[in-house]
């Protein structure tokens, strides 16, 4: 996969949330809304 440029949109996902359910990220902005994702990473 090529490097995203400024202003290209995100290619589509499927992540899991905190209590485990897969969601697409595509769900989200079908409904023009705004979305932040936040990377958690285990350091133990």
């Amino acid at each position: 996969m090529s490097p995203l440029r400024p202003g290209q949109p995100a290619p589509d996902t499927t992540l899991l949330t905190l209590d485990g359910r897969a969601v697409s990220l595509a769900s989200y902005w079908s409904h023009q809304r705004h979305l932040l994702l936040i990377f958690l990473r285990h350091l133990a």
